[in-house]
């Protein structure tokens, strides 16, 4: 159960979210965001929520809010495979292991989705960013900011009628379905919080894993290196998303991904092989 105080930095996410899109400007294709946070004890919590955008390939991008739903939905059953080494899974072991990086007791708090729509106000039509939130207790988080308006309007809904929720509502649900755990303990899942998964089932098997009693650490796989790696995060060439990318220090090993081909292991030789003396 959420408290009140992280109800209250999911909101001002939300907005803080509001005012990065107006920048970017209008016609912006949907976006996805997944909002997390550090354990609810920090001595900051409004300060700890975050929200990492969840890149679309370029096959689901829209044009438009009509097929966002069953975009949703179909995202969903993508990340409910755990055996299966789809796209957007290993995008989402990719966002994960890099959040936990930095922040490995960090919490999944919910999903959303930033959209543009059509909006009747005043028995008028006018253009207005929507976004919708769906946090881990099932509450409902709806933002409208009109086109020319100074300021959005944000309702919050703890416990939405089925009958009256925006079309998104269903598949933000069934995103934080197939993300969230319950538990610490679960050794699947995404929940953020326990041990992270390995994508069982798949040819790559990741590089780095968590490390330490308290799970603070990143051990290499390859050389057995605790906290040797460089790591980095900028916009893809791609256009839309981010390229990650994380080396081990020592051995070379290095995970990559990007919104095109996804998540990408490469383990370097281990022992490393002798160099090679000039003549």
């Amino acid at each position: 159960m959420l408290s009140f105080t992280a109800v209250h930095a999911l909101a001002g996410c939300l907005l803080a979210t509001d005012v990065d899109a107006e920048h970017l400007g209008w016609g912006q294709p949907p976006t996805l965001l997944l909002i997390h946070t550090r354990p609810l004890h920090t001595a900051s919590p409004a300060h700890a929520v975050r929200s990492v955008e969840f890149p679309l390939r370029r096959d689901d991008l829209l044009t438009n809010s009509a097929g966002l739903p069953a975009l949703l939905h179909r995202l969903a059953a993508g990340l409910r495979q755990p055996d299966a080494a789809t796209p957007y899974r290993a995008t989402l072991d990719t966002i994960v292991r890099l959040i936990r990086a930095t922040e490995p007791d960090a919490r999944l708090l919910a999903w959303a989705t930033c959209y543009d729509d059509t909006r009747t106000i005043t028995n008028a039509s006018r253009r207005a960013r929507r976004m919708d939130a769906v946090d881990t207790d099932g509450r409902l988080y709806q933002l409208t900011h009109p086109r020319g308006d100074d300021h959005p309007l944000l309702l919050i809904d703890d416990t939405p009628d089925p009958g009256d929720v925006p079309a998104t509502y269903p598949g933000l649900t069934a995103l934080l379905t197939a993300t969230a755990q319950p538990t610490s303990s679960s050794t699947r899942g995404h929940g953020m919080t326990g041990p992270r998964p390995r994508p069982d089932g798949t040819d790559e098997e990741p590089i780095f894993i968590t490390w330490g009693p308290d799970g603070t650490s990143l051990r290499c796989q390859v050389c057995g290196a605790v906290d040797e790696f460089v790591q980095d995060e900028m916009p893809s060439m791609a256009g839309y998303g981010d390229d990650t990318y994380i080396r081990c220090s020592r051995c070379g090993s290095v995970e990559t991904s990007d919104p095109i081909f996804g998540w990408h292991a490469k383990p370097a030789p281990w022992p490393a092989p002798p160099k090679q003396d000039g003549p």
